[in-house]
This record gives structure tokens, C-alpha cells and sequence, in this order.
């Protein structure tokens, strides 16, 4: 095990297969034989050089992915070697002000997985060992990988409160609008989603969502409207990362009703009129990954309550995303969630 097959983003808009070696764990990190990795909306703006927080390369991006512990660090005290778990691709310091006060999402000294170091279109990738998460025996690898995405769109929901009754919009289908559409009617809510892609609107359909809006045929506005009576969504999630649709949000919501900033454009230029925001009293929420969410998530799983088999639109081998990474980087219409399967040769 001295060396893995790995894809490697070289630099911006070059990705080649290639053998590098088996990263070592650090005393309190494991490694993880990875099973599964999702496709994030980031690795893709790594791919394309447009993350911010992705700026070193060469670079193995990818960090949704669950797999099996194989090795140890001398002080890891996470599962033993064996284990199939699902994993929170962070590494945190422990001592800032947000570690200390139990928000460590906010660490001032946050990594990630193929952001700030090696991630998981390999086959061998480390972790910090208290965030591996043993999943049930029933759970495949393939969806303990959505753990980390359906874990945003948790944590996304308990910012938002959404509770039994709310009516919440979600503005974006793809795969954390529909995990945020899952998940706030878990909550008890009835979610309208809207999105101009139809075979996402299609698979947004098919998991449960209770209204759906084609935004490039339909009115979002007159649809919500509609529904309210004309007062507006008692909660507004973005999740499309997209100028229009943060603009968008205000219109939506009712007077104190909440907005919720799920997804981001990196776009300095982002406009939203603050005096809607003021004189209507809305509450305009960041999210930022999660904090202690995976049990939660690992239960909406298999429990069934979430489900993700719709979303896996394209698979690939390491081999097939190194020569296809341009396509799966363009992010083609019906193209919800490409998996990554490493140890298929």
C-alpha cells in the first residue's frame, strides 16, 4: 500500500490519472480505503479555478465520500481498523474561539478535504479519526457518501427552524436544494423548489417535493403567491449559488420570514436590496457545512426519510473522470450527482 491510483487537478481545467503515494495519517488522523465520492459544486469550481478556497495545486479534489478504516494514527481514537464509516472531510485545531465555544465549523483554522489537502478521488485519502462515523450494516457505501451533502442541508434546516407547517422555497434543484427539500419536509414543512433544469425538477418531483416551479416557464413569485395568499414563504433557502436568485430571495419571503444563504456564487458583486431585509424584518441566515450534524444525517438515511438513489445521475471509475473530467465539469442538463467509484478498475 505504499502507492494509489489518484486524480490529480494539476491546475486549473487539467486533470490526469496518476500514481502517487498513500498519504500517512497524522497521530490523530486514520486513513480511509474510499469506497464512494460524490461530485461537489466545488470541486467543480476547483476544477475551473474559481474556488476560493481551493488555490494550491497540483490537487486531488473531491470530499463527499464514505469507505473503510484500514490504518491509524499513534493517537487516533476514532473507529478501529475495519470499520465502514461515513467521514466529515474536516480537520479542525481544537483551541480557537470556535472550537472552543462547540462551533467548529467556524474554526479559524478549518481544512478540507480536497480543498486544503488531499481528497478523495483516490483510493486512499486521511481523516480526522473523531470524524468517522460508523454507518449500519444495511447502509451501502454509495449512500453513506451523501452523508456530507444531506449533513449541509441539516444544518442549513436547524438554521432555518423550520418546523411542522412552514411553507419553505427553495430556490435551486440540484443536489443540496433537493437534500434541503428532503430534509425540511423531515422537519415537518411543505416545500415549494423551483429550478430551470426539468430532469432536475423531475428527480425534485420524485423525492417528495410538495410544489415545483420550472423558473425559465413559471413565475416563482406568483407561484408563492399563490400558496400564501399573496403574505410569502415563511422560510427562503438559496441553494443554486446563482446573483438572480439571492436577489430573488427577498421577493419571496413574507414580512419576518427567514432567508437562508445555502449555496454562494464567490462573486463579489452579489447585489440584494438590505432595505426589504430592514423595513420587513426579515432574518438573513448564513450556513457554512455543519457542526455535530452526521448522527442526525446518518438517521435520515436509513430510516429512508432522505433518499438519494435519484440523484445518481452519472458513475465513473478514477480512469473515466480523468479522461471525462472537462464533461462532468460542464455540468450538462441532467447531471444531478456523479459518484465516483475508486476501486472499480
Amino acid at each position: 500500500m505504499s502507492s494509489m491510483r489518484a486524480v490529480v487537478c494539476l491546475e486549473p481545467g487539467r486533470m490526469e490519472l496518476q500514481h502517487v503515494p498513500v498519504p500517512e495519517p497524522a497521530p490523530d488522523e486514520v486513513i480511509v480505503r474510499v469506497e464512494a465520492s460524490g461530485v461537489c459544486g466545488s470541486d467543480i469550481r476547483g476544477f475551473h479555478g474559481r474556488h476560493p478556497d481551493i488555490q494550491d495545486y497540483p490537487i486531488i479534489l473531491g470530499h463527499e465520500y464514505a469507505g473503510t478504516v484500514v490504518a491509524l494514527g499513534s493517537a487516533a481514537s476514532g473507529p478501529p481498523v475495519g470499520t465502514r464509516v461515513a467521514v466529515e472531510p474536516l480537520t479542525v485545531c481544537g483551541h480557537c474561539r470556535g472550537c472552543i465555544e462547540g462551533h467548529y465549523q467556524l474554526c479559524d483554522h478549518l481544512k478540507l478535504n480536497g480543498h486544503h489537502y488531499e481528497g478523495s478521488f483516490c483510493e486512499f485519502t486521511r481523516a480526522q479519526s473523531v470524524f468517522c462515523f460508523p454507518i449500519p450494516d444495511a447502509m451501502s457505501f454509495r449512500v453513506a457518501a451523501f452523508a456530507e451533502p444531506v449533513a449541509v442541508a441539516v444544518h442549513a434546516v436547524k438554521r432555518s427552524r423550520a418546523t411542522v407547517g412552514d411553507l419553505v422555497v427553495v430556490l435551486g434543484a440540484g443536489p443540496i436544494g433537493n437534500l434541503c427539500m428532503q430534509v425540511a419536509r423531515a422537519a415537518g414543512a411543505r416545500v415549494l423548489i423551483s429550478d430551470v433544469d426539468p430532469p432536475k425538477l423531475e428527480v425534485a418531483r420524485a423525492t417528495g417535493a410538495d410544489f415545483v416551479v420550472n423558473a425559465a416557464r413559471e413565475s416563482v413569485e406568483d407561484a408563492v403567491r399563490d400558496l400564501t395568499g399573496g403574505t410569502g414563504a415563511d422560510i427562503v433557502m438559496e441553494a443554486a449559488g446563482v446573483s438572480a436568485t439571492l436577489r430573488q430571495t427577498v421577493h419571496l419571503a413574507r414580512k419576518g420570514g427567514t432567508i437562508v444563504a445555502v449555496g454562494f456564487t464567490a462573486d463579489e458583486t452579489d447585489s440584494i436590496r438590505l432595505t426589504d431585509v430592514t423595513i420587513r424584518e426579515l432574518d438573513f441566515l448564513g450556513t457554512v457545512i455543519y457542526c455535530r450534524d452526521y448522527p442526525a444525517t446518518l438517521d435520515l438515511l436509513s430510516s429512508g426519510r432522505v433518499i438519494t438513489e435519484p440523484l445518481v445521475t452519472h458513475e465513473y471509475t478514477l480512469e473515466a473522470l480523468a479522461e471525462q473530467a472537462a464533461v462532468v465539469a460542464s455540468k450538462p442538463s441532467g447531471m444531478i450527482k456523479p459518484l465516483i467509484l475508486p476501486q472499480q478498475r
